[in-house]
């Protein structure tokens, strides 16, 4: 494992007291790839090392942890618009991911930097929570018909939603894995076991829920330029999860949405790269996971993280069709990748249509 972020979050003290000034330097670049300068900043004042980290590092930390803070302030201010729509209707709505850790007072959400507000709403209830949505002024981004259609009849969300005047992002989720998956992910007990907020319309997941809704987030996705981020997440949430539940509640969540195989992932995952120890009760989800899998998640991982490896670009091309397998089934896949290729063709041959359109009307007459 190569990534500095990872070293300095599995052992603070040890990365302060070994890093050389070079370490540093690219300790801060990934941390600043990856919007972790303000997680740092708290992760580095919890662990009491804050004083053996060289001033232009701490500078770095701490504009970090004011952007992250500014951000706050901004997501908050729309967290109080939201309830304003979601207040006196019958809609079940959870607030899911960075901005449950959020709301719910989560250590890791310290420092955090958000991009938009993940919203849960039932199968039931999304055309009625949708509506409300565009009534209050959150539109569409403008997209192709043909990736519209893509988020509607495959994906778990609408297409993203932003307020015109804000421009606040809204992610409006009635699943947490693409319906046209295989993997039978049921999202009802995050539903049914979700823990109201005081004097709130929202509610949020249940700490195990949480842990794996990350878990399926991250294992069964196809992307991974947020990798590390993800990571160091799922290592801080698992801590603090363990803490407010019993190690035996992750487990039944697991077993109750059908999610044993990622969570299994997730937790072999943490051991391999934080050295977690973990309880004998983990050995319930493995004949869930393939052994196959298992492995192949370890080896993909070992050389996304290693930039220098040999194996880093092509994991990365296997991690991505992996994802996209999980997503949709091969034929699914296969119709889609034609189609999108279809398309994207059409919208280049259209640019370059008005391109030259605008050339004919812009270039000097004997340039033609």
């Amino acid at each position: 494992m190569k990534s500095e972020c990872i070293a300095f979050v599995r052992g603070p003290e040890l990365y302060c007291q070994n890093a050389s000034i070079q370490q540093w330097t690219a300790f801060i670049d990934e941390a600043r790839q990856y919007a972790l300068l303000g997680s740092c900043y708290f992760l580095a004042q919890d662990h009491d090392v804050w004083a053996k980290i060289p001033t232009a590092v701490q500078n770095h930390l701490v504009s970090g942890y004011h952007y992250a803070e500014k951000q706050k302030i901004t997501l908050l201010n729309e967290l109080i618009e939201l309830e304003k729509i979601f207040t006196d209707s019958a809609i079940p709505a959870l607030l899911v991911k960075g901005v449950a850790y959020r709301v719910d007072g989560y250590s890791l959400a310290r420092g955090r930097v958000f991009s938009d507000i993940d919203l849960l709403v039932p199968d039931s209830h999304f055309a009625q929570a949708l509506e409300k949505l565009k009534n209050a002024g959150y539109l569409e981004f403008s997209m192709s018909a043909y990736d519209r259609r893509y988020y509607l009849r495959w994906t778990h969300q609408h297409p993203p939603l932003t307020h015109f005047l804000r421009g606040a992002n809204i992610d409006l989720h009635h699943h947490i894995f693409p319906v046209s998956s295989r993997e039978n992910i049921r999202v009802e007990p995050i539903v049914e076991q979700a823990i109201p907020l005081t004097d709130s319309a929202f509610s949020v997941p249940s700490p195990a829920h949480l842990f794996m809704h990350a878990a399926v987030h991250l294992f069964y996705q196809d992307e991974t330029h947020k990798l590390v981020k993800d990571l160091v997440d799922l290592y801080l949430l698992y801590q603090e999860v363990i803490t407010r539940q019993p190690f035996s509640d992750l487990v039944a969540a697991a077993q109750q949405s059908n999610a044993q195989a990622a969570v299994f992932y997730a937790l072999s995952t943490l051991q391999q790269v934080f050295a977690i120890q973990l309880p004998a009760e983990a050995g319930q989800l493995a004949p869930a996971a393939s052994r196959y899998r298992t492995w192949q998640m370890q080896f993909l991982l070992t050389h996304l993280l290693d930039h220098t490896s040999t194996w880093h670009r092509p994991a990365h091309f296997f991690w991505f069709v992996r994802g996209h397998l999980l997503k949709m089934g091969p034929l699914t896949l296969l119709y889609h990748s034609i189609a999108k290729s279809i398309e994207q063709f059409k919208e280049r041959r259209e640019l370059s249509k008005k391109q030259q359109q605008a050339d004919a009307h812009t270039r000097p007459g004997d340039a033609h």
